[in-house]
Order: C-alpha cells, then sequence, then structure tokens
C-alpha cells in the first residue's frame, strides 16, 4: 500500500551540518514515524560550486550518528552521483521551465545582485525588467517569474489550519533560470517535490517564503497534489548572540557536538525542549520516539507549536 504521508529530508551540501539541520531532520523523522509514512532523502546539490565531497560525505556520517533512517535515497556519496544526484535530472526541470516559459509566465532580467540592492532596501526585486522584454533567448541573464500584485496563496499547517502568504510582498518577481544558466532552488525544489508525491514539508520558519514561491509555481503549472501537502515551518535554533545557525561559520557542527558529547544524547534532548517535551529521561532515539508518540496519542495539540 502506498503511504498516506511521504516527506523528505532536502539538506544542501554547501557546509558541515549544524544543530538546526539535526533538529529539522528529528522533527521530520518522528512524525513520518508516527504517521507510518515514507521518508526519502533529497540532497540539493545542484548548485556545483559550493558543494564539496567532504559535505556530501558529513550529511551521511551525521544522519548515522543521529540514528535516523529513511526509505528511499542514496546509501553513500557513491550513489547519490551515480543515482540520485539533481545534476542528473537538469533536462527535467528544463522542460518544466519551457512549460512556464510557453505560458507567458517568464520574463528575463539583466539586472545584477548589486543593481538590485541599489534599487531596493527590503531585498524584494520590483519588476524593474518586466517592461523591457528582453529576448528570452539571450545569454547572461535571469529568467524570472512574474508574480501579480496581490498574490496570495494558501496552504494547512500541521494541524491542518490554513494559512496564507502573500507571494508579492514576500517574495516578488522570483528567479527560476539563473543567470549561469542552472535551474533556481525553487523550481528544482518543487519539481523534486512532484516527483517524490511529497506531501509533507518540515522547514525552519525562513524558508515560509519558499514555500509561498513554490506554491505559486504549482499553481503556474496547474499541480493540485502539492498545494493540497501539510507544510511544517518550526522555529529556527539560533546562536548566543539570537542569530540563526549558518552552515557557512560551522556553527554549533555536528561534527563538534559529536567530538564534545560523544552520543547524541544531548541533541535528543534539546529537541524535546523545543517540542515543549519532558526530556530529562531521554537518552536514546527510542526514547525520544516514546516520548513523542505518547504526547501524539493524548496531547496532539501540543504541535501547535509548529503553526
Amino acid at each position: 500500500m502506498h503511504p498516506a504521508v511521504i516527506s523528505r529530508l532536502a539538506p544542501t551540501p554547501s557546509g558541515f551540518l549544524h544543530l538546526g539541520n539535526a533538529f529539522n531532520f528529528l522533527l521530520t523523522w518522528l512524525l513520518v514515524d508516527y504517521m507510518d509514512g515514507h521518508l526519502l532523502l533529497r540532497i540539493d546539490d545542484l548548485d556545483a560550486p559550493r558543494v564539496e565531497t567532504a559535505f556530501v560525505e558529513d550529511i551521511f556520517v551525521q544522519l548515522e550518528w543521529l540514528g535516523i533512517s529513511y526509505d528511499s535515497g542514496p546509501s553513500g556519496p557513491d550513489e547519490l552521483l551515480s543515482k540520485y544526484s539533481q545534476r542528473l535530472r537538469k533536462e527535467h526541470y528544463f522542460e518544466t521551465i519551457e512549460l512556464l516559459r510557453k505560458s507567458g509566465h517568464l520574463y528575463a532580467c539583466q539586472c545584477s545582485r548589486a543593481e538590485i540592492r541599489k534599487l531596493t532596501t527590503t531585498g524584494i526585486y520590483p519588476g524593474t525588467c518586466r517592461r523591457n522584454k528582453y529576448p528570452l533567448e539571450n545569454n547572461d541573464q535571469a529568467w524570472r517569474v512574474q508574480v501579480p500584485e496581490q498574490t496570495l496563496v494558501s496552504y494547512s499547517s500541521f494541524s491542518k489550519k490554513i494559512k496564507t502568504i502573500n507571494v508579492t510582498q514576500n517574495m516578488g518577481d522570483f528567479i527560476i533560470k539563473r543567470r549561469d544558466g542552472l535551474p533556481a532552488y525553487q523550481l528544482a525544489s518543487l519539481v523534486d517535490d512532484l516527483d517524490a508525491g511529497v506531501t509533507l514539508v518540515v522547514r525552519g520558519q525562513d524558508l515560509r517564503t519558499s514555500t509561498a514561491a513554490q506554491l505559486y509555481l504549482a499553481k503556474c503549472l496547474n499541480e493540485k497534489k502539492f498545494p493540497a501537502s501539510r507544510f511544517v515551518h518550526h522555529n529556527l535554533i539560533k546562536n548566543d548572540s539570537g542569530q540563526k545557525l549558518s552552515k557557512s561559520k560551522n556553527s554549533f557542527s555536528l561534527q563538534m557536538l559529536q567530538k564534545k558529547y560523544r552520543t547524541p544524547t544531548w541533541i535528543y534532548q534539546e529537541t524535546a525542549k523545543r517540542l515543549k517535551l519532558p526530556f530529562h529521561e531521554i537518552l536514546i532515539l527510542k526514547d525520544l520516539k516514546e516520548v513523542f508518540k505518547i504526547h501524539m496519542d493524548l496531547k496532539p495539540d501540543f504541535l501547535s507549536v509548529l503553526d
């Protein structure tokens, strides 16, 4: 029987995994395990210049250390490159971009990042190139999706509350093909989720805008299943200065925590604390799973913290 719940772990190998990644992985694993769903590992390695072998290897090392299993996906770096890499799927991404081009959703943009920073203080692209109508065939330009004014998308939270995001205000006309010719993250992520039949997306609050962009893209593609998914946007783990953890700064890296604590017990307890679960008796992953299950059975509203 095909599982009703399909979710994914989708790390980007642009740095060593940190505590925030571990929390996301554990929460996703707990939810999928409780609902007897299917969990797949997808490594977002499309951006080749940022990908290093050590970062890819770290993903598999830390998943094993945390005790997180998954039902499908690469078993290691070699299988990733030979069978699962996003770079093997580029033509499929371009086919989807072509559908959007033919339906009139795209326009070419020649603005550099420096120019955009001068044009706006919000970081939202103001649509400067919309009216220029540059030929899409030109090189060295990005392709953007035109987002009409006051475009709203809605999604269902884990507790099935309906949430609405203003795509225009939060994303503006976002890029789906970069100036270097690569498909952009929003496009690749959506296509992968569509192909995998994902019905549960677990991500940080900072990616709520990505949810908006991908829901709008799904609408443009007349895709119905992805918008019917449930979305969890959890709080971010921050450092002592109140900044979100960053791979580029090696913040609370799992490598460092593994050397410090030897076992993942501290991470399991931190995960429980952030979910407002009792944590003192948690020593191994099975303990965390049991505590989570008990509260899901008896007090399912405790996950309102994820709304």
